[in-house]
């Protein structure tokens, strides 16, 4: 790794804590901020992802050469000549890199035990398989395939290659990477505590992973301060800002969440990549949501400038679906509605104050599904408030005797919640976002917490949404500004496809 004085770092060279400083002309500085638009990918994550698609490809063209060589089959022939079903192939494909994502399978703790590794890739096949077979329904010849003898094939080859390349072929391309010093993050430590210094010993014992220790931050030593085997205080958090690191990693127990926070949204906006060691909140973060740096858990944090893109994406998305799922649904809304005015007197839509975007209030929409909803509405209340102060699982309150005979059926299948898609066309919610909360909550926001939270709109479903709601309100926060910070589609698509269960069991009691 060098001396432990002077770290190398491209052209130039750390020395005691000291760094270069460069200017920037403004044209650097226009690209700068379009860079920041772009999300940054971790090269093992880029590595990972171009080998499982080129297996993906791979085992489509060797199970169809292997059927048209050795069975002679007609119908393998004619896929070698035809481009329609290879063209089409190529898309699925895409889709079932996306299947990995959403199984964790990027994520360096996939890389802990092959046998683990192994049963998840088989399992997210097993997804990708289910969805080869949708879109059969809807996909035909030439396009397409229609032989159980080909797909199954294929997905065996496939199945075989994937395994082949990231049990045996990956480890062993990635360790001579880093035995060459490519693909390395230069990596800085927030933090000089007990928690600092175990996160240092662990990634100087460590040899496969990409972060090399160059230095720590601190707000309490002088820069040049020798900290750990010779490395030493780059510079206060502040400073980090211009210091030539590319990825810090914030372990400082004395740090409030507010500072946290500020400081990550800080470096993040400098295109350095940010992680938090979970030991700092350790009770606050399911282990489904954090990753591993040489062991240690932490959880990724990207600045909301670089997923402005993702941002439009998702905008976008919202509108085709929910615009198409009104219009599918109509039958249902109309069946629904009738039933609801037909069981109890009332107007069929209940709307009511909740707090969107930018701390906007707007008018949220549900079928109705109880007699008195003023009466609800302050039993709800006193039971938020009383929750929230006693730190318990807000859970969700059904006054029992309100509800209608209709009310209680769309509760158990979320079905009430269908209107909330007229909110996501007006730009009002998003598909997935953080929980719309009442005023009435709203008032218990900490300020840090309210600006992060309030950055995007909030969501039909959420994190919280599928945890079975068994957080409480400090926990629920955590996970909102977790979503906020870690947007991506990859994140949407776990949370719909966790929602689409939960709904089907009837488990909204």
């Amino acid at each position: 790794m060098g001396a432990r004085g002077t770290v190398p770092f491209g052209e130039a060279e750390i020395r005691d804590g000291a760094y270069p400083t460069e200017s920037s002309s403004g044209l650097t500085i226009t690209v700068e901020h379009a860079m920041r638009w772009i999300p940054r990918l971790e090269p093992y994550k880029l590595v990972l992802a171009v080998g499982d698609y080129a297996c993906i490809l791979a085992g489509y063209f060797a199970a169809i050469a292997g059927l048209a060589g050795l069975a002679h089959r007609p119908d393998a022939w004619r896929l070698l000549q035809e481009w329609e079903a290879a063209a089409v192939f190529a898309l699925f494909g895409v889709v079932w890199v996306l299947i990995l994502q959403h199984h964790g399978l990027y994520k360096l703790r996939a890389f802990g035990s092959r046998l683990r590794q192994a049963v998840v890739l088989l399992r997210a096949a097993f997804y990708a398989l289910i969805g080869f077979a949708a879109i059969s329904f809807f996909i035909r010849p030439p396009y397409w395939l229609d032989s159980r003898v080909l797909t199954a094939a294929i997905f065996a080859a496939t199945v075989l290659l994937l395994l082949l390349w990231r049990l045996l072929a990956f480890p062993m391309l990635w360790r001579s990477l880093l035995q060459r010093a490519r693909l390395h993050y230069s990596t800085a430590i927030a933090g000089t505590g007990a928690l600092g210094l175990l996160v240092a010993e662990r990634l100087l014992l460590g040899d496969a992973h990409p972060w090399r220790l160059v230095g720590f931050l601190s707000d309490t030593l002088p820069r040049g301060t020798p900290v750990l085997n010779g490395y030493r205080v780059l510079g206060s958090y502040e400073e980090a800002l211009e210091a030539p690191v590319e990825h810090i990693i914030c372990a400082d127990p004395k740090l409030s969440p507010e500072r946290v926070l500020q400081l990550a949204e800080r470096w993040a906006q400098q295109r350095k990549s940010v992680t938090i060691a979970t030991e700092l909140y350790p009770a606050l973060l399911p282990e489904w949501l954090t990753d591993e740096i040489a062991g240690l858990s932490v959880v990724g944090f990207a600045g909301l400038e670089s997923r402005r893109m993702f941002i439009w994406l998702k905008r976008a998305m919202d509108v085709v679906i929910a615009a198409a799922a009104l219009v599918l649904l109509s039958p249902l809304l109309l069946l629904i509605s009738i039933a609801i005015a037909v069981d109890s007197p009332g107007p069929v839509l209940y709307r009511q104050r909740r707090v969107g975007r930018h701390g906007r209030l707007f008018w949220m929409y549900k079928f109705r599904t109880m007699h008195n909803s003023a009466a609800a509405r302050q039993q709800w209340r006193h039971f938020i408030r009383e929750r929230i102060l006693s730190n318990r699982p807000l859970g969700k309150v059904v006054p029992e005797r309100q509800l209608t005979r209709v009310g209680r059926w769309l509760r158990r299948w979320s079905l009430d919640e269908l209107p909330q898609l007229w909110n996501v066309l007006r730009g009002e919610m998003s598909l997935v976002g953080p929980r719309p909360l009442l005023p009435e909550e709203a008032e218990f926001l900490p300020p840090f917490i309210t600006r992060w939270r309030h950055q995007i709109p909030p969501g039909c479903t959420g994190l919280w949404q599928i945890s079975d709601r068994s957080h409480t309100f400090a926990q629920m926060l955590l996970l909102d500004v977790y979503y906020v910070q870690n947007l991506t589609p990859w994140l949407d698509l776990y949370v719909l496809l966790r929602t689409l269960p939960y709904m089907l069991r009837g488990r909204n009691n």
